[in-house]
């Protein structure tokens, strides 16, 4: 206050936190014994924790608790507090939502039956098994009872020995698929078995998918048979069928055709590898432009986080070789979740409940400053001034 009555001095001779309201000096002024800048109150030290309790009452985020305080308060470093406060407050970690990420595309095969996609699914009291090829989305579906791993296992035995041992086959994390059995089974069929990420179902989309397309189809026919023969000759966007696509023919369906057109013809699996290619590019750009996706911070071992599906707390383990996919153990154990479920906790929030903000901007440690030499103007970086020479006239 002082200062802002009789003149600031040269930046150089102040001392302490007064050097943080140097560069705001030409906006600083006093009315009626408050320090103001412009219409704001300037806060004391003293008086700031409980401010930025009052800052963010409504438990709004980062930019809405900034805007609440250019109404009415300021402080050297405010901004920067503002924003360590939301992000390491308790309630705000447990009630946030992870933005999107941008869409990862399954990557099209090169031949069909190469990668396969399963799943289970429920209509009118009935359990079945979803076989789905990532190449033609040729559909195998089989009725479970009950629906136990090795009553699945056997059923997928019956589809490779019809069409083949496939190179992969993706699975969520289902009680019979996540099991030593369908481990034993994989390795005696050489094939590869990949789970999805826990509680979400979108890292196998094309299981998910061909779930979906199949229910609609049983709802509605009065002959389930013919429903899956109709969905198996009808031409897909690239203009061939899955039928088509896995067999090389077309199939014999109720609907009267010429017998030329059921002869075997090999669709031209490199134009249809190009067109899917561009589809599935085209589909990635649409969805990260309306959901506005951004790629989330990768999470290391030792790390905590909070599970938004579990309501709990944990730690990274270690970091799963499926991408975006952690190990985390926490009072459930040790579970697999994916990044969008896991929200990052400030490691101080750990160490301590009580919420630590510096009263004080934090400052880095610099170089020690030349000596001030008197008659000699300095700039404010510690710079020597040297005045031009001029004609003396």
């Amino acid at each position: 206050m002082k200062f802002c009555a009789e003149g600031w001095p040269d930046r150089n001779q102040l001392q302490g936190v007064v050097k943080h309201y140097w560069s705001e000096r030409a906006v600083l002024s006093v009315h009626n014994g408050l320090l103001l800048r412009g219409t704001r109150l300037v806060i004391p030290a003293s008086m700031r924790n409980a401010v930025l309790d009052k800052i963010h009452e409504g438990h709004q985020g980062v930019v809405k608790c900034r805007e609440r305080a250019r109404q009415a308060v300021w402080w050297s470093g405010l901004s920067n507090q503002i924003s360590e406060l939301v992000l390491k407050c308790r309630l705000c970690i447990q009630e946030r939502v992870n933005v999107r990420e941008p869409l990862m595309p399954t990557r099209l095969p090169e031949r069909p039956w190469q990668n396969l996609g399963a799943d289970l699914f429920t209509l009118k009291d009935k359990n079945y098994l979803l076989v789905v090829d990532y190449f033609s989305r040729y559909v195998k579906i089989a009725q479970l009872s009950p629906t136990r791993s090795a009553n699945v296992i056997v059923h997928l035995k019956s589809i490779f020995a019809r069409h083949g041992i496939p190179e992969t086959l993706i699975t969520d994390n289902g009680p019979q698929f996540a099991c030593q059995d369908m481990k034993d089974f994989a390795k005696d069929y050489c094939f590869e078995h990949v789970t999805s990420s826990p509680r979400y179902p979108q890292s196998n989309g094309e299981a998910e998918r061909g779930v979906q397309t199949i229910k609609n189809l049983l709802k509605k026919a009065s002959d389930p048979y013919k429903a899956l023969l109709a969905y198996r000759t009808t031409a897909l966007a690239n203009g061939y069928s899955p039928a088509q696509l896995l067999m090389g023919r077309r199939l014999r369906t109720t609907l009267p055709m010429l017998p030329e057109t059921l002869e075997p013809c090999l669709p031209d699996f490199r134009q249809i590898c190009h067109s899917e290619r561009e589809k599935r590019l085209r589909q990635t750009e649409c969805f990260n432009k309306r959901h506005r996706t951004r790629q989330l911070d990768k999470l290391l071992p030792g790390q905590p986080v909070w599970i938004t599906d579990a309501k709990a707390q944990g730690t990274v383990t270690s970091v799963h070789s499926t991408p975006r996919s952690y190990i985390i153990s926490g009072p459930q154990g040790t579970i697999r979740r994916n990044r969008s479920h896991l929200v990052p906790i400030p490691q101080t929030e750990t160490q301590t409940e009580a919420k630590q903000i510096q009263s004080t901007p934090t400052e880095t440690v610099s170089e020690p400053s030349a000596p001030h030499t008197p008659g000699v103007v300095r700039t404010r970086s510690g710079r020597e001034v040297i005045k031009p020479k001029r004609l003396d006239l």
